[in-house]
């Protein structure tokens, strides 16, 4: 009797698809649906997703996520704001302090060999024109970063320039190419070879 079982057992399982076989089947049964019966099955499931999305726990989560997006976008371009007006306050008070100069030299190069704690080399920007005298630099800092605050004089004018100049970070990037006026101060703000750069001067 067990004999007779395991001779049953062997047909029946010779007479299986190899697995190879039951792939292309599944493959040409797929490619073979109707329309209609693909469409069902987007229904299904797209009911099925909305039914998800009616619950309270769920509509509510996602109302947090959007909040709170729109919260954080809110936060950041605030920010930027707050601290190119708090860096245009910082440059204009700098411009008009009379604090003694620390260094003397006919141009940047001179300056720069001798402003030795400084990270970086000075170099003149394209925006400062040949038409001033340059008086001389000081040691400050510019949102926190170690700065040169250069000094010129307008030629024809006679009035004073400040040129402020620092690495750039991250941070100063986001407010660079900004312009504004502060107490009569005309106060400019832009990044060029890796540097950035402020300009004060008589509005």
């Amino acid at each position: 009797m067990i004999e007779q079982d395991q001779r049953i057992t062997a047909y029946f399982e010779s007479l299986s698809l190899p697995q190879s076989r039951l792939d292309q089947l599944v493959g040409i049964a797929q490619e073979t649906a109707t329309p209609e019966s693909r469409l069902q099955r987007v229904k299904i499931r797209s009911n099925a997703l909305l039914a998800r999305l009616r619950h309270p726990l769920i509509r509510a989560s996602l109302a947090f996520v959007m909040m709170a997006a729109v919260a954080q976008l809110m936060h950041h371009s605030g920010t930027v704001t707050e601290r190119a007006e708090s860096t245009f306050r910082e440059i204009a008070m700098n411009h008009g302090t009379r604090l003694e100069l620390e260094y003397y030299g006919k141009n940047l190069t001179s300056l720069d060999d001798s402003m030795q704690q400084l990270p970086f080399t000075l170099v003149l920007p394209d925006a400062v024109s040949e038409d001033v005298t340059l008086i001389g630099a000081r040691y400050c800092t510019l949102v926190g970063n170690l700065a040169a605050h250069v000094k010129f004089e307008d030629k024809a004018s006679g009035k004073p320039l400040s040129l402020f100049v620092t690495g750039s970070t991250n941070e100063l990037k986001r407010i660079q190419g900004r312009s504004d006026n502060l107490n009569g101060v005309d106060v400019e703000l832009w990044q060029e070879g890796g540097l950035f750069y402020a300009l004060a001067r008589p509005g």
